[in-house]
C-alpha cells in the first residue's frame, strides 16, 4: 500500500486555506496536462485557480515546490484503481499456491479471473486521457528534478511492491522478475490503448499470455 507522500510546500491550517491550496494544486494540473511542466508559472496557476497570485507564493516558494506537491496530490487522487485492483488480485488468489497451480483447470480458472481484472485496470486508465499525460510529464521532468524523482520513485514502488508480494505468494521463484514483466505489459498497453482504439481481444490475449506463462513457470 501507498505510504503517505510528503507534501514540501506551506500547509494550511484552516479550511478555507486548505480548500484555496487544493484550488491550487488542480489548476496546476490542468495547465500541465494543456501546456506541459513549462506551461506552469504562479501567475497562470493564480488566474486558473482564481485566487491571488498571493495566495500561490505562499503555500508555494518555487515552481519545483509546487510540480512537487502537484504530483504528490494526483498520486492521492489516482490510487484507488491501483488499490482495487490488488485487492481483486489477492481475493483471486485466495488459497491458491504453487501446488495449486498445477492443477491446469483451477491455473486456468485464476487466469481468466486476473486476466479480466488488469484489462479493465488497463482500459480505464487509457480512457482517462488527462491522467496518462501527466504521468509522462511528471516521469519527464523526474529526470530533471532529484525531489520529484523521490517522489516518482515512491509511487512506482507503491504499485511494483504488492506484484511482487502476488508472485511470492503463489511460489515465484524470481518474483521481481515476474512483477517487471506484468508492469511493463501494463504500461505499455495502457499508452497503446490512449493513442488508438480499444482492443479487448488484443489485450486479453497479450494478459493472458504473460499470466500463462508465469503461472507455467511458477508450477514447474
Amino acid at each position: 500500500m501507498l505510504q503517505p507522500l510528503l507534501y514540501i510546500g506551506r500547509q494550511a491550517s484552516r479550511s478555507d486555506g486548505q480548500a484555496r491550496r487544493i484550488a491550487i494544486l488542480e489548476a496546476t494540473l490542468k495547465l500541465i496536462v494543456a501546456e506541459g511542466i513549462r506551461g506552469v508559472r504562479h501567475r497562470a496557476v493564480a488566474s486558473l485557480a482564481q485566487v491571488p497570485l498571493a495566495s500561490t507564493t505562499y503555500y508555494f516558494s518555487d515552481i519545483k515546490e509546487l510540480i512537487h506537491d502537484a504530483l504528490t496530490f494526483h498520486v492521492e487522487k489516482t490510487m484507488a484503481a491501483n488499490l482495487a485492483l490488488e485487492k481483486q488480485s489477492f481475493a483471486a488468489l485466495g488459497d491458491f499456491n504453487a501446488a495449486c497451480l498445477k492443477d491446469r483447470s483451477r491455473r486456468a480458472k485464476l487466469v481468466t479471473m486476473l486476466s479480466g481484472f488488469v484489462c479493465e485496470h488497463i482500459k480505464s486508465h487509457a480512457k482517462d486521457r488527462e491522467g496518462r499525460l501527466l504521468e509522462l510529464a511528471f516521469h519527464e521532468e523526474a529526470l530533471r528534478n532529484p525531489a520529484l524523482a523521490q517522489a516518482i520513485v515512491a509511487l512506482d514502488d507503491a504499485i511494483f511492491g504488492p506484484m511482487m508480494g502476488f508472485f511470492s505468494q503463489i511460489g515465484a521463484s524470481a518474483p521481481r522478475a515476474l512483477a517487471c514483466q506484468m508492469l511493463g505489459l501494463i504500461r505499455l498497453l495502457e499508452y497503446r490503448y490512449t493513442v488508438r482504439p480499444w482492443d479487448e481481444v488484443e489485450c486479453q490475449s497479450a494478459v493472458t499470455s504473460l499470466l500463462e506463462s508465469q503461472f507455467a513457470a511458477v508450477s514447474s
